[in-house]
């Protein structure tokens, strides 16, 4: 006997599952206020990487103010910002702005649009009794792990104690607002959600680095075809386009000098981004029973580590490559069904090199086209696999696949990727997504815009 929603022993992974499909797509980056804009702005080229605007960087305007250390290595200076960025046009209740921070105010209209998007806002006000559709409907969210720019607010008072604690206490009772720690929640965007549109089902914060977006996906696909909800609202978000994160990731040798250029020769590292994705996901029983638009389905799912440590990446992209069959597997796919892939390419020698060793050994050479879009959003981290499935779905739509900008001379140790500067065409309607995070994690989607 088996759980609703699950296949028996020994059959095909999707026989008698129960279908994911995604009916709302919310977008919001350094390069689109939504989902199209930003899709439109990496099919023309455009890029939202440059210089910070947050702060003042070493040999700046106001280089005089103290700078960070590591500010030598200059690379810190790039970032992918959104701009402008005013929170209080991005959540509608503007008193929720005393408790929230600036990256939960990017993940709440993340989330807003694709609820909006999805139509779930009238269809439950349309409902006589909208209870049982409260408890029917979940939220989960891809959190990032740390909110450096709330630490901002205890430095003021820390520069004039001299280290006298006394001083640092009495000094941040003064000026440091009472809602901090309100501010720093993770999982604000979680409870602001689900309180702001009356949702009641299962749900779920996860905080994972760079997976956060793909794992929220999964975990929601399992509640859904577990039959114990009917949809989620799964939103990912980050901001680590800010000082310390930048310092801290120059200081470890990621961050490189100019826009990254996955899979180039040239390639110096990834420049961070700050952005938010969100998708509405219901079973395919719900949202034709409501008449909802299908953008796409969710036909497998993989997370996996590497074990190695939190830095290490292997060499032979094994744990990608792990994941990237996992997916396929829990899809009932196979690797000459997928007609394109998203990598993870952060723009890293070693992340891309690895990165590419899975897709060839996965695929064979000149397998599926491959493209990315951390070149042009910067690397989203937490929210980068909701952002990228997102996308991905456009490109499967449109059966357009963005180039990638700022690849110029494919690196030897990438041989065998079909990634490329200019635009190409998806050879399925089928895709696959990769992100990967610290600590070896890697995490992979499968996704159809053949829904029906």
């Amino acid at each position: 006997m088996t759980r609703p929603g699950t296949s028996a022993p020994g059959a095909p992974a999707t026989s008698g599952r129960v279908r994911v499909v995604v009916t709302g797509l919310g977008c919001l980056t350094a390069c689109g206020a939504n989902a199209a804009t930003t899709w439109e702005a990496v099919l023309a080229g455009r890029s939202g990487v440059r210089p910070v605007t947050d702060w003042d960087p070493p040999d700046g305007a106001g280089a005089a103010q103290a700078s960070p250390p590591h500010a030598e290595r200059g690379a810190q200076r790039l970032a992918a910002e959104i701009e402008p960025l005013d929170p209080r046009r991005l959540v509608a209740d503007r008193k929720l702005l005393k408790v929230i921070s600036r990256q939960d105010a990017i993940g709440l209209n993340a989330a807003d649009q694709a609820i909006a998007h999805a139509g779930l806002t009238e269809h439950r006000a349309a409902l006589a009794d909208p209870a049982p559709f409260d408890d029917r409907t979940g939220v989960f969210v891809g959190s990032p792990g740390t909110k450096y720019r709330q630490q901002h607010d205890y430095l003021p008072a820390l520069a004039q104690s001299g280290g006298d604690l006394r001083a640092f206490g009495a000094a941040a009772l003064e000026t440091v607002h009472p809602m901090w720690l309100l501010r720093t929640l993770p999982n604000n965007v979680l409870a602001y959600v689900a309180i702001g549109h009356g949702y009641k089902g299962a749900n779920q914060n996860i905080t994972a680095h760079g997976i956060s977006g793909v794992q929220a996906v999964a975990e929601a696909c399992r509640y859904l075809r577990d039959g114990a909800i009917d949809r989620a609202v799964v939103v990912a978000y980050d901001s680590v386009a800010e000082r310390e994160a930048l310092v801290y990731y120059a200081a470890m040798g990621l961050v490189g000098s100019k826009a990254p250029a996955p899979f180039d020769r040239d390639r110096d590292g990834t420049v961070l981004g700050e952005g938010a994705g969100a998708l509405v996901l219901e079973t395919l029983e719900a949202a034709s029973r409501r008449g909802a638009t299908i953008h796409g389905e969710i036909l497998g799912c993989a997370v996996n580590s590497e074990a190695e440590g939190i830095l290490a990446v292997r060499d032979d992209g094994d744990g990608v490559a792990r994941a990237m069959r996992a997916a396929l597997a829990d899809a009932g796919r196979e690797p000459e069904e997928v007609g394109m892939v998203t990598a993870h390419a952060n723009g890293t020698q070693g992340s891309d090199a690895s990165e590419a060793r899975a897709i060839v050994g996965v695929f064979g050479p000149g397998g599926p086209p491959v493209t990315g879009f951390k070149w042009s959003l910067g690397h989203t981290v937490a929210a980068s696999g909701a952002i990228e499935s997102a996308l991905t779905l456009s490109c499967l739509r449109r059966r357009r696949i963005p180039g990638i900008a700022t690849l110029r001379n494919l690196a030897p140790e990438c041989e065998g990727v079909r990634a490329s500067a200019s635009e190409q065409e998806p050879r399925t309607k089928l895709a696959l997504v990769t992100t990967r995070g610290f600590a070896g994690l890697n995490g992979c989607l499968v996704l159809s815009a053949d829904a029906v």
